[in-house]
């Protein structure tokens, strides 16, 4: 048994949170969740949020937040971070450059966020998605930087990469891990329920834990209706290989 904690991104469960915030809280704990990743509060201050995890039996162990909260309400995310209980905090995406300078001028960006984190006594991540790896070469910008990373390993996928050379080759700088399950269709890709794709998560949990990942973090973008079962049978997925 691997070191690997696992978590649900909330993200994936978020029209049900909309419409029924503490019910879906619950069900995802009676699936089988203990740790949650946060990506907004629905309209919660953080105290409220903390307590209806608490009441289900959830924690949250890192949150998303958009770049702009760290450099206009930097205060506030700190305070939230607190109230949450949360170990990490992630950048979880940007707009894509155009230009190069563009790109120069939004890592410089990036990397300020994520020095003030750190100096505030938490471990700042980089989310990514696809994009960075286009035209515009946003992805090796970002990596001479020496940012931490939460690598989305389906997203790697669909850029072209394999996720297991990837994660080997950032050793010691991967905090988390989403483990997003892909697979390509007649119409392109499309994410799935983790087991339903191409993703070898017994070769990328070992390759996660080996480059100092503390979780594997399910996250469907396009989840089914029911993404609470979505969300079970991928934790089952990854409950068997770590």
């Amino acid at each position: 048994m691997s070191g690997l904690g696992l978590a649900v991104q909330l993200y994936t469960l978020r029209e049900r949170l909309a419409e029924d915030l503490e019910g879906t809280l619950e069900a995802l704990a009676q699936a089988g969740a203990r740790e949650v990743e946060l990506a907004g509060l629905y309209e919660r201050d953080a105290a409220s949020m903390r307590r209806m995890l608490d009441d289900a039996g959830l924690s949250a162990c890192s949150m998303h937040q958009r770049l702009e909260r760290f450099e206009d309400e930097f205060d506030q995310v700190l305070d939230e971070a607190n109230t949450l209980g949360v170990e990490t905090i992630i950048l979880p995406w940007v707009p894509t450059p155009e230009s190069d300078s563009a790109a120069d001028e939004l890592v410089a960006r990036i990397v300020a966020a994520g020095e003030k984190t750190r100096a505030a006594g938490w471990p700042f991540g980089y989310h990514n998605h696809a994009f960075e790896f286009g035209e515009v070469d946003l992805w090796s910008r970002l990596v001479a930087t020496e940012l931490d990373l939460e690598l989305d390993v389906g997203w790697v996928r669909i850029a072209g990469h394999d996720p297991v050379t990837m994660l080997r080759q950032l050793t010691g700088r991967i905090l988390l891990v989403h483990a997003k399950d892909v697979k390509q269709t007649d119409d392109g890709w499309l994410d799935v329920v983790a087991g339903d794709g191409e993703l070898d998560f017994a070769a990328i949990a070992r390759a996660a834990e080996a480059a100092g990942a503390s979780r594997l973090i399910v996250e469907l973008d396009t989840p089914s209706d029911d993404p609470v079962e979505d969300s079970r049978r991928s934790l089952a997925t990854l409950q068997a290989v770590v």
